[in-house]
């Protein structure tokens, strides 16, 4: 067998990359590739899907485009259609272009672009890293997604007077009212004044600005968004106004340089101890953008939120009445070691994602709900316990987390959601075996794809209802077993799309004509074998898993452990010269266990 091993870090960020949406149909025009996204629009796409390069010089995206004798109105600039186009130098675009998706020009270094007067949408991130100096939204602009106008040297947005949701004051965007702050350009410098008639700083509306020093903020002002000030690297101090009454999330992620945080006499909702922010009562905290290694909270806390880039932190000593762990709150740190305490009920997005010294993780057996990528891109993360409370491992829950090679089920998991084991155990020193639990109903798409170099086999331990499209892309089985005789119902693809290899399926004894009865899994009529032993006593003995395959009794993680096998009369026998019968297997000093043989 054939395997890929993953030498580097950088290659192992290549191999983890999430699938991306992509056009059922595409084809290449005048040296631009179309995605057909209905029978009479197309979206420009990434030149990498034809190519190994991307787009370069005088680009003009025409407003319709002939193929195969049908015309199409060229309507959207599809997620990464220019990412890291270099050396592109200019781009026009038609006056059909309705929306521009995510990343689409992250990196680009032209520096200007005219939007056209029919763009109502811009997607996450779209102008993350390119080089555009300003930006005109139309009249019929509507709205924008996470970080979308993150670009290096942005000095303005200004926005069409009929625009009915949006205006433009001296170059930053505001809520139509002029009550909402929404987008301050990265290229502000020194000290910035916020306006008085202003009421609400808007969601990341200062974000990535590594120019400004210092922000006032007026009295009046009402609210702060969630990540407001994220990632501004070299502002030194704020007062938060006494007439604030809500502060979003991880507000001052990532403000190395603030260290003169502090709170207007007078405010009743908020409190300040040393630089962490509480809600008066000290029953949530809000931020904790910098620290010493060790953090000790107040007792009375019981939602935590606000450690989001951190990297000082390594231990936290969390109160024993905390509940709930808010979206981001460790996100981006370098915690070591963390205990969740008893009686948690909740882990949030991305709550404890990309904390590369993690190892371990033991959840509270109260613990009832996690948030999509509460883990990604931990790194170091080799063991998870999940609890028996838990019933949905929700999508991308620990995408990216290489070195995770143990998973010991709770009673209740029900559903593994989208990608969320993407890439387990692809950097882990040792071989995994995986079960899944019994109480399974529902494998979402992509669910343990690209785990292509350690993960050698899968028992499915329940009747699935469905399966999704690819959940085991790219990886490189040696087994697949199934205990049901009854084939779970697929979706898309089916779950065996694009795997790297299969050796074989295993299904119960007398199930096989079922399985090559499914339109689906007859397909695969080659790859099945009939097991016996499935179902019959205790299939893993303090994690062994034993099983026949091709008339010789298989042991799985016994390593270095003594195998002996007898026959019913007590007689040792080879693995080489077994017949149809039943057998006992004993693996170093654990129970024995009955196998039955068929040839």
């Amino acid at each position: 067998m054939k395997h890929h091993i993953i030498k580097s870090l950088a290659a192992f960020l290549v191999a983890a990359s999430l699938p991306t949406v992509a056009s059922a149909q595409y084809f290449e025009s005048d040296g631009i590739v179309y995605g057909i996204t209905s029978g009479q629009t197309v979206e420009v796409l990434s030149n990498y899907y034809l190519h190994n390069t991307p787009y370069s010089g005088s680009i003009v995206i025409p407003q319709t485009v002939e193929y195969d004798g049908n015309t199409y109105t060229v309507t959207a600039l599809a997620e990464t259609a220019f990412e890291s186009c270099t050396t592109m130098t200019s781009l026009t675009l038609p006056p059909t272009i309705r929306s521009i998706g995510s990343h689409c020009f992250y990196n680009c270094t032209f520096t200007t672009l005219q939007l056209p007067d029919s763009l109502r949408t811009i997607g996450d991130n779209a102008f993350l890293y390119s080089c555009v100096t300003s930006l005109h939204l139309p009249a019929c602009f509507e709205g924008y997604g996470e970080c979308a106008f993150w670009a290096r040297n942005l000095a303005s947005v200004t926005v069409d007077e009929g625009n009915p949701r949006f205006r433009s004051i001296d170059g930053w965007l505001y809520s139509k009212d002029s009550l909402t702050l929404c987008v301050v350009p990265v290229a502000e410098t020194g000290t910035i004044n916020v306006p008085s008639y202003v009421r609400h700083i808007g969601h990341q509306a200062f974000s990535f600005n590594s120019r400004a020093t210092s922000v006032s903020l007026p009295e009046g002002l009402v609210s702060i968004g969630d990540f407001a000030f994220n990632c501004c690297s070299k502002i030194n101090n704020v007062v938060v106004p006494s007439t604030v009454t809500r502060i979003g999330l991880c507000p001052f992620s990532y403000c190395p340089q603030l260290t003169n945080l502090s709170i207007a006499s007078g405010n009743s909702h908020y409190v300040m101890d040393g630089l962490m922010i509480y809600s008066a009562g000290y029953d949530t905290l809000v931020s904790c953008h910098k620290s010493g290694t060790t953090v000790t909270l107040n007792p009375n806390v019981k939602v935590l939120g606000g450690f989001e880039n951190n990297t000082w932190v390594r231990n936290i000593d969390i109160p024993a009445g905390v509940t709930d762990i808010l979206d981001n709150c460790f996100n981006g740190c370098a915690i070591t070691t963390i205990a969740l305490p008893a009686h948690m009920n909740s882990i949030g997005r991305l709550a404890l994602a990309t904390n590369d010294k993690l190892t371990h993780v033991t959840m509270p057996q109260t613990l009832r709900s996690m948030g999509e990528k509460a883990f990604e891109w931990c790194m170091g993360l080799t063991s998870i316990v999940i609890p028996d409370s838990l019933r949905v491992i929700p999508k991308e829950a620990f995408n990216s987390c290489p070195r995770l090679a143990s998973i010991a089920w709770g009673n209740a998991v029900e559903e593994i959601g989208y990608a969320a084991f993407w890439a387990m155990s692809a950097m882990a020193t040792s071989t995994v075996h995986l079960d899944l639990p019994p109480t399974l109903r529902k494998l979402d798409d992509y669910a343990f794809a690209a785990c292509e170099n350690n993960l050698r086999s899968v028992t499915v331990r329940s009747q699935l209802d469905t399966m999704g499209e690819a959940v085991f892309h790219h990886a490189n089985l040696d087994r697949l077993c199934f205990t049901a005789a009854v084939p779970p119902a697929v979706t898309g693809e089916g779950p065996l799309y694009d795997i790297g290899l299969l050796d074989s399926i295993v299904v119960p004894c007398g199930s096989l004509n079922a399985w090559l009865a499914d339109i689906y899994w007859g397909q695969f009529a080659d790859r099945y074998v009939e097991d016996c032993n499935i179902g019959i006593g205790n299939p893993d003995i303090e994690n062994i898993n034993i099983y026949t395959l091709g008339g010789r009794i298989v042991v799985e993680g016994a390593d270095g452990e003594t195998i002996r096998i007898f026959d019913i009369t007590g007689r040792s026998v080879s693995n080489e010269a077994l017949h149809t019968g039943v057998y006992i297997v004993k693996v170093g000093d654990r129970p024995t266990r009955k196998v039955v043989v068929m040839k």
